[in-house]
């Protein structure tokens, strides 16, 4: 019973850690959720902001294949627990034993009785002779001490050897007893060897039964541990991860950024913020290129050899800078235009937006 119990106990144990796994997994989903959610609104952060919560969400999918983990270990648990509880009943005293424990007693009290009974009547009849060979030494002494003695009559003699003649025959008769109890002892021992190997049997089905329980129920423990959504698993972090290539969008967060702050007019001037930033990023991707000397002890090339070189490798910058430019200056008389013709109170609420756009 207390090895049923601790076999419990393991499982047990073993399934709380995947229980507080669970738990922490949907403790992180809730709290980062939160935490994400309550960020400021206004900033470049709308598809992005997306795809973190959908990378948080999983912890909340994975909690909940823990939690059918959980339970497929719990049914193992519960169905061993019940086959225990009804192989182990309580006793008196509060502990628990065998339900075939006081049959297999009883079957070994029965079947030691006989050889029991022989051994003790053996056991009795050695002691017999024990006294009787004492008795018969000193009939043997008397014996002759009465015939070493001439003075001694024949009455006397007659009687010291009859009384010698007596004791010899219980002897006797104790040792035939003796060896005729023996031989039953004999008999008796190779009864109880085969009642008690039989009863030995009957006890090793049910320790092989119980053995057999264990194994079946651990192949059962390492099933319920195994995810069988491992396809359903594997599908989540695929999806998880084409979400995140496909449906974040910087570009699309920065023009959210700008139309928040009134940066931009969500119609007129979305498509020049648009080229403005595609061309300065095309430019600094260019302009990250540098050209390292092959060896490290080579002289280093002079200024106008760098315009040279830089005329070569950026023929277009110039042409998309001025580009650049001219975009920039359409957008600042849009804004001057639209600045002019508002009024004081709309002064203020602009120059309120334009120090927390400093700020940030």
């Amino acid at each position: 019973y207390i090895t049923g119990q601790d076999f419990i106990c393991m499982m047990e144990d073993y399934c709380d850690v995947y229980r507080q796994f669970s738990r922490g997994l949907t403790s992180y989903y809730e709290n980062w959720t939160k935490r994400i959610q309550h960020q400021n609104t206004l900033c470049s952060y709308n598809t992005t902001k997306r795809a973190q919560l959908n990378t948080i969400k999983i912890a909340k999918e994975l909690a909940t294949i823990e939690d059918r983990r959980i339970q497929n270990i719990q049914q193992v648990i519960n169905k061993y627990k019940q086959i225990v509880n009804d192989t182990y009943i309580s006793s008196r005293i509060g502990l628990h034993q065998h339900r075939r424990t006081k049959e297999f007693k009883k079957q070994f009290k029965e079947a030691y009785q006989i050889l029991n009974e022989c051994k003790t009547k053996l056991d009795d009849f050695k002691n017999e002779l024990k006294k009787a060979q004492d008795e018969l030494r000193k009939a043997d002494s008397a014996c002759e001490i009465v015939f070493s003695n001439f003075q001694t009559t024949d009455k006397v003699r007659t009687r010291a050897t009859e009384t010698q003649t007596k004791r010899r025959d219980n002897v006797k008769k104790i040792n035939d007893q003796i060896s005729l109890f023996e031989d039953k002892h004999q008999q008796a021992k190779k009864t109880y060897r085969h009642k008690a190997k039989a009863i030995f049997y009957e006890c090793q089905k049910e320790e092989e039964h119980r053995l057999d329980l264990i194994k079946d129920t651990l192949s059962d423990f390492c099933q319920a541990i195994k995810i069988d959504e491992q396809a359903d698993l594997d599908k989540i972090y695929t999806n998880l991860a084409h979400h995140i290539q496909t449906k974040q969008n910087s570009f699309d967060d920065l023009m959210f950024w700008a139309q928040c702050y009134g940066v931009i007019d969500q119609i007129n001037t979305h498509d020049d913020l648009s080229t403005s930033i595609t061309k300065t990023s095309t430019i600094k991707k260019q302009l990250t290129i540098v050209e390292e000397p092959s060896i490290i002890g080579s002289p280093i090339m002079t200024k106008k050899s760098d315009k040279k070189v830089q005329e070569q490798i950026y023929p277009a910058i110039p042409n998309d800078i001025e580009e650049e430019e001219t975009t920039k200056t359409k957008i600042t008389k849009k804004n001057n235009k639209s600045v002019n013709s508002k009024q004081k109170t709309a002064e203020t609420t602009e120059s309120n937006t334009a120090n927390i756009l400093a700020s940030v």
